[in-house]
C-alpha cells in the first residue's frame, strides 16, 4: 500500500522548477545523527517521514545514506519566517561555524529570500527528486492526512515543535515505526524540554532512551 501511496503524493506534491538555484547545504543540528545513520543502516527503513525540514539538509543525509530510502519531509517552509530566522544567525556561531566569510553569509541570507525557503530546500536536493516529496504542512494535522493517504513510514525524524503532540500522534497512527528526532540539548536554561517530553513518552509507553548530543532515540525495552 505504501508504495502506491508515495506514487500518489508524488502527483500530488510536485516540486518547482529549481533549475539553476544556489544549494545550501546547511543544517542547526547540534550532532549525534550517526545515531540515525545506524538506525537506516541496521533496519533498512523502505520509507522514512521527516516533521521538520528547514532546508533539507538532515534528509539529504539520511537519502545518501540508501539509495533505496525514500522520505517524506513535513514542513509549512513559511517564508517570511524562516527569511527573518536566517537573517539573525548573520555573524552568530550557528552560522559562522559553517561559513565562516561574512560575505558568503550574506549571500546565503540573499539567496534563501530571493529563491524561498523552499526552494532553496528543493535545490539542496537535486538529484533526488524521485525519492522525496515535499509536504507542505503543520503536524499534526499533515501526519493524519499522510495516514489516510495511506502512507506508512518505518522511520520517524522529529525536528519540529518542542511538544509531546508529535511523539504520541506518531506512536498512534504508525505504531510500529521508530522514532527519532533532534532537540536533546535545546534550551538549557529551561532545564532542556526535550528531554522531559522525550522521557515522559518512554516512560508511558515502554521504551528506553538513547542520546547523543542533540539527537535521541527511543529503543523499545528488553
Amino acid at each position: 500500500m505504501t508504495h502506491s501511496a508515495f506514487k500518489a503524493l508524488q502527483t500530488e506534491n510536485p516540486w518547482p522548477d529549481i533549475t539553476g538555484l544556489t544549494a545550501w547545504d546547511y543544517t542547526l543540528g547540534g550532532g549525534g545523527r550517526e545515531l540515525v545513520d545506524a538506525l537506516i543502516k541496521s533496519d533498512k527503513p523502505k520509507f522514512m517521514l521527516e516533521i521538520g525540514c528547514f532546508l533539507c539538509a538532515s534528509a539529504k543525509r539520511w537519502l545518501n545514506l540508501d539509495p533505496d530510502l525514500k522520505l517524506v519531509g513535513v514542513d509549512p517552509w513559511d517564508e517570511e519566517g524562516l527569511t527573518e530566522q536566517v537573517k539573525r544567525y548573520v555573524g552568530r556561531p550557528n552560522l559562522t561555524r559553517k561559513y565562516p566569510d561574512r560575505e558568503t553569509q550574506l549571500q546565503f541570507v540573499h539567496d534563501v529570500e530571493t529563491q524561498t525557503p523552499f526552494c532553496t530546500a528543493l535545490a539542496n536536493l537535486r538529484g533526488l527528486e524521485d525519492r522525496f516529496i515535499p509536504y507542505r504542512g503543520l503536524s499534526p494535522n499533515a501526519l493524519y492526512e499522510l495516514k489516510e493517504k495511506g502512507f506508512e513510514p518505518d522511520l520517524v525524524y522529529i525536528d519540529a515543535g518542542k511538544n509531546m503532540t508529535d511523539l504520541e500522534v506518531s506512536h498512534t497512527l504508525w505504531p510500529s515505526a521508530r522514532i527519532t528526532g533532534d532537540d536533546w540539548h535545546w534550551n538549557r536554561a529551561h532545564g532542556y524540554p526535550m528531554r522531559k517530553i522525550v522521557y515522559g513518552f518512554a516512560e508511558k509507553h515502554g521504551y528506553s532512551v538513547e542520546a547523543e548530543w542533540a539527537t535521541w532515540v527511543l529503543q523499545p525495552l528488553k
